[in-house]
């Protein structure tokens, strides 16, 4: 009887992990990378669980707002067929996107470095700046 509830247990955690994995769709397709940042706002949380926010232009020019206020100019452009890069101050970070199968609107990046996911909103639209 015990040994039949650990087995219950573990196909259970194991298809609940399937699951989770299903709910993320690669993105691979230069034109809907480019369509992703082209005019766009994204709202997220870092690790630390403090806000940010991008906006992000078609023309490769952006800025980031975090938590304490302070604006981060930065550029983006999409490489290959599966990331795109952006240059700031900061050193010069890659990144490939997954949007979530069942919620329209959010996101995720994962750093192409150190594998750092971030899950974020996408809403149209960019303020003055």
């Amino acid at each position: 009887m015990k040994i039949t509830s650990i087995i219950a247990g573990a196909a259970l955690g194991l298809a609940s992990t399937l699951a989770t994995a299903e709910e993320w769709v690669d993105i691979k397709d230069p034109a809907a990378l480019r369509a992703l940042y082209s005019n766009k706002t994204f709202k997220g949380k870092d690790w630390m669980d403090r806000p940010w926010v991008g906006h992000y232009r078609a023309d490769g020019r952006g800025v980031m707002v975090i938590h304490d206020g302070s604006r981060l100019p930065r550029t983006w452009a999409v490489e290959g067929k599966d990331r795109v890069c952006v240059e700031s101050q900061f050193p010069r970070a890659c990144f490939r996107f997954q949007r979530d199968k069942a919620q329209a609107g959010v996101y995720r990046s994962i750093n192409v470095a150190n594998d750092n996911k971030t899950v974020f909103v996408v809403e149209d639209g960019v303020p003055q700046f």
